[in-house]
């Protein structure tokens, strides 16, 4: 059951906005790959021990996998801020974002980095501010990888301002906590996420957390549901939320679901600082592991054949 119809490469999607063309390189219907699947496409409204309810119908269950990922959690409510969060809302912005000549990305990690510097490759003369809550770029990330990041930026005429956070909007003004306003043709909201626990919220409160994501045993099973298993974003283990964190959980939870029907023991997920690139445009990037930093075209070209790799794999 999804509430779309089709598999997206989440770590390319920035690219659609300036490339409406590349959506189709990212995207790909789910029923030209899960040809054994029942393919629902709707949207979840309640979740029990025994079955899930959408707005049509309800679905029975012997084992359940809840994987509603995240959304932007958004401090202000203005109809011109955009969620930089899927291919087909961002390319339909895409004609916007070329008449405008002033833009304002609140967030500065990973996703404003990387959408800043997206369009000012492609729009090296549009006016682009940044506003970051915290004192640096990419914060969570080695030194070298902050300061590459921001200089990367800042020589492209971007401007950055931080540990501000925005507050209010109206008439096209953001305010923020200092009282400082920023005017802007279009915005992008690039903050913090937040689990999409909505469905959960009725029969499964004391499985979340305070930030309402879902608790889970080692081997990816809800806090006191045996049956019942959660992968990516929605689970509040202590990791970076990436597309390459929530494959490698769902190779575990699809293991232990045959494990547990082959009453053989099930496999703990390990918690493992992975790889990370982080891209600045076509041409450059950031790749992290650990305290190892590389940059330059090396991380942009991974990122591609991590792309191609990806996708080929839907074919």
């Amino acid at each position: 059951i999804d509430s779309k119809d089709y598999f997206e490469f989440t770590p390319s999607i920035l690219r659609t906005l300036v490339e409406p063309a590349h959506s189709q390189k990212i995207e790909v219907l789910h029923s030209d790959y899960l040809h054994k699947a029942h393919l629902v496409k709707d949207m979840v409204v309640s979740v029990d021990d025994k079955q899930v309810a959408t707005k049509t119908k309800k679905y029975p269950y012997d084992y359940l996998i809840i994987a509603t990922g995240s959304k932007y959690n958004t401090p202000v409510k203005a109809e011109n801020l955009i969620k930089a969060t899927r291919a087909k809302e961002l390319k339909g912005y895409s004609e916007k974002l070329t008449k405008a000549t002033s833009i304002l990305i609140i967030g500065g990690g990973i996703v404003g980095v990387e959408l800043a510097a997206e369009i000012i490759e492609k729009f090296p003369t549009k006016e682009i501010t940044i506003i970051h809550a915290q004192s640096e770029l990419i914060e969570r990330n080695p030194k070298r990888a902050r300061d590459y990041a921001r200089k990367f930026l800042e020589k492209r005429g971007v401007k950055i301002i931080f540990n501000e956070r925005v507050e209010k909007f109206e008439h096209r003004v953001y305010t923020t906590n200092n009282k400082n306003k920023f005017k802007s043709d279009l915005a992008f909201l690039c903050t913090g996420i937040k689990p999409n626990y909505q469905p959960l919220e009725s029969c499964f409160i004391n499985c979340l957390n305070e930030r309402k994501a879902v608790e889970v045993n080692k081997y990816l099973q809800v806090n006191g549901y045996s049956h019942i298993f959660a992968a990516g974003d929605i689970t509040a283990i202590a990791e970076e939320k990436t597309a390459q964190s929530a494959e490698k959980q769902a190779k575990i939870v699809i293991k232990n679901i045959l494990h547990r029907e082959q009453q053989k023991p099930l496999a703990e997920y390990v918690i493992k600082t992975r790889p990370m690139v982080i891209s600045l445009g076509k041409f450059d990037g950031i790749l992290v592991k650990d305290k190892i930093v590389i940059t330059g075209t090396i991380p942009s070209l991974l990122k591609n054949i991590i792309e191609l790799k990806t996708m080929l794999r839907y074919h």
